[in-house]
């Protein structure tokens, strides 16, 4: 499991727009038509990547200005990703938490562990910037 706690300088509602405007667009296409969408949890869609691999994606809690908590399914793999916010003065913070349900620790020695969440810590870390950079362009369209 890997928990990140991050600062930014856009709002609580506006991580959720960046969120709910992103959803609305993958859960069109994914559905491959323009009927209105409402997020909300039990929401499931399947996403289909450049190389044709499948990824199911159920939306497992969404509480806008709160937690929004995704379970992602792909080729034997499954992650839960959960976006906390909490609004601050200059902003708001992230708490992201992220389990790998598809890896068993037991399984593997205390270096491959360590390995394996440095790795993984690291990927978390860039994909959260990334999210970040989105929303701050996003906020400024």
């Amino acid at each position: 499991m890997v928990k990140l706690i991050r600062s930014y300088d856009f709002t609580s509602s506006e991580f959720f727009d960046y969120i709910e405007d992103s959803l609305t667009k993958e859960i069109k296409k994914a559905r491959n038509n323009n009927k209105p969408i409402k997020i909300k949890a039990g929401t499931i869609y399947t996403l289909t990547g450049k190389d044709d691999t499948s990824t199911k994606v159920t939306i497992n809690e969404f509480r806008r200005n709160e937690l929004y908590s995704a379970t992602f399914e792909s080729m034997g793999e499954k992650l839960t990703v959960n976006y906390y916010t909490r609004d601050t003065p200059k902003g708001c913070t992230i708490t992201l938490d992220e389990t790998v349900h598809s890896y068993d620790p037991s399984q593997h020695n205390k270096l491959a562990n360590f390995f394996y969440d440095f790795m993984y810590h690291r990927s978390a870390q860039e994909e959260l910037n990334k999210l970040a950079k989105s929303i701050a362009e996003f906020k400024n369209k």
